[in-house]
C-alpha cells in the first residue's frame, strides 16, 4: 500500500541545530520523492505555578531522599516571552522550511480524529527511543496500536548502547514494535538491541541529514541573510569544559587558525536566568555557513561531526559520553574515520588530527550507505519490505 499522507514523529523542533536539520532533511527527502509529509512540531509547553511547584517538589525528593544527585533541584523554567526571544531565529527556520503539525496537542495521546488524518507514521530520527528524553511509547506509536495505520521507524535511536527498560515496559515495547511495517536504527549496536529485546529485525541506516547533499544545505545558506564567519576554525561544543576549551585552543594554535562559534553568547539556564539579546540562538543558516567557511571543525556534537563530513572539512570530535557514544562510534567506524574521535583524556592525540581526510574515500563509503538507507525507507513506505 502506498503511503499517501505521512506524519513524521521526532524530537521537538526547538533550539538544537542538529535536531532541526535532521527533521528538515527527512521531510525534505520525502517531499523530493513525491510524498505528502508533515512533521510533529511538539511546541514548548509552559508550566503553571502549581505545575512548577510540583515539579520542584519531585526533584527535591529525588535528589535528597532517593539520592539521585544528578537531578537539579532548582531548574530554570523559561517564560513564553523568554522562549520566543531566544528561539526567534530557529522558529523562523521551522516556519519557512518545515511543514509542521501539533500532533499531540500537549497531551500524551493525539485525538482519534488527528490520527485518522494520516496513512503512515514515520518515527525518527534522533534519540526518540531514549527513555530520559521523551515518552518512548509515543514514539512506538501506541496511539495507533491495533489500527491499520502503517508505522515505519527511520534511523530511530536509543541513544545508549545498553537496554534502558524494565521487564514490564520491554514487553509493551515489544508488542508495539510488532505493529511496525519495518524498523531501522541509526546505530549499528541498536540492531542487536532490537533483535534481543524487541524480537525485531532492524536495519542500520544513516542519519537523515546524510540523505541530502552538500548542495542542498548550501542552498539554504545562499537564500538567507548571513554574515561571513568570524574565523576559520569552527568550534561547536554542547557540553563545555576547561579541558575542551584547552584542546580547542591548542588545535587552533597548531593549525594557525582562528576559532569561532555560532552559538548564543550566553545560554539561558539555571545558572543564567537573565534573558537578553546575548541569549538568542543564531540563524540555522549561519550555523551551516560556519561549516562552509571553516578550514577545520572542532566539536563534541554528533551532528557537528556529521556536517563536517558533509562539507568535507577535517575535524576532531571529542567523545561525548553523557549524550551517548554509540552514534559517534557507529558512524566513524563505518566511514573509516575512527581516528578523528578522541576523549577529553586524550589531548596528546590532537597532533594526529592535523592530517587531511581522504574525503573521496569517505564519500564512496557514504554513497553505499545512503543507497541502502533510501532503499529501506522507500520500500517500507511502499509496503515492499
Amino acid at each position: 500500500m502506498k503511503s499517501d499522507r505521512i506524519c513524521i514523529l521526532t524530537q521537538p523542533l526547538w533550539n538544537n541545530y542538529g535536531a532541526l536539520l535532521q527533521a528538515y532533511a527527512l521531510q525534505r527527502r520525502l517531499l523530493m520523492a513525491g510524498y505528502d509529509a508533515v512533521t510533529d512540531l511538539h511546541p514548548r509547553r509552559f508550566l503553571s505555578f502549581w505545575q512548577r511547584s510540583a515539579d520542584r517538589g519531585k526533584r527535591l525528593v529525588s535528589h535528597h531522599i532517593l539520592r539521585n544527585l544528578t537531578v537539579e533541584t532548582s531548574p530554570y523554567y523559561p517564560t513564553r516571552k523568554d522562549w520566543e526571544m531566544i528561539g526567534q531565529n530557529t522558529a523562523r527556520f521551522v516556519r519557512e522550511n518545515i511543514r509542521t503539525v501539533d500532533f499531540f496537542e500537549g497531551g500524551e495521546y493525539p485525538t482519534a480524529s488527528t490520527v485518522e488524518k494520516y496513512d503512515t507514521f514515520v518515527v525518527g530520527s534522533d534519540q526518540v527511543w531514549r527513555d530520559s528524553y521523551s515518552r518512548v511509547e509515543s514514539y512506538f506509536c501506541d496511539f495507533a496500536f491495533g489500527t491499520d495505520k502503517k508505522r515505519v521507524a527511520y534511523a530511530a535511536s536509543f541513544g545508549l548502547a545498553q537496554w534502558q527498560f524494565d521487564a514490564r515496559r520491554t514487553q509493551r515495547l515489544k508488542e508495539l514494535a510488532g505493529g511496525f511495517e519495518a524498523i531501522s536504527v541509526r546505530e549499528k549496536d541498536a540492531v542487536e538491541l532490537c533483535r534481543r529485546w524487541l524480537g525485531a529485525d532492524a536495519v542500520h541506516v544513516c542519519d537523515p541529514t546524510l540523505l541530502l547533499s552538500r548542495g542542498d544545505y548550501e542552498a539554504l545558506v545562499h537564500k538567507a541573510d548571513t554574515a561571513p564567519s568570524a574565523g576559520n576554525m569552527m568550534c561547536y561544543i554542547l557540553d563545555r569544559s576547561e579541558e575542551k576549551a584547552l584542546m580547542c585552543r591548542q588545535m587552533a594554535e597548531r593549525l594557525s587558525l582562528k576559532p569561532f562559534e555560532v552559538m548564543p553568547e550566553r545560554l539561558l539556564n539555571s545558572r543564567n536566568r537573565h534573558c537578553d539579546a546575548s541569549c538568542i540562538f543564531p540563524k540555522v543558516e549561519q550555523w551551516l555557513r560556519g561549516f562552509m567557511d571553516a578550514d577545520f571543525v572542532f566539536t563534541d556534537s554528533f551532528h557537528g561531526m556529521v556536517f563536517a563530513i558533509i562539507f568535507h572539512k577535517p575535524f576532531a570530535v571529542v567523545a561525548n559520553a553523557s549524550r551517548g557514544l554509540s552514534r559517534f562510534e557507529s558512524l566513524t567506524s563505518l566511514l573509516g574515520l575512527g581516528d578523528r574521535l578522541v576523549s577529553e583524556k586524550e589531548r596528546s592525540r590532537l597532533p594526529e588530527m592535523d592530517r587531511d581526510v581522504d574525503f573521496d574515500r569517505v564519500e564512496e563509503r557514504l554513497c553505499g550507505f545512503r543507497t541502502v538507507s533510501e532503499e529501506f525507507l522507500f520500500s517500507a513506505l511502499e509496503g515492499e519490505v
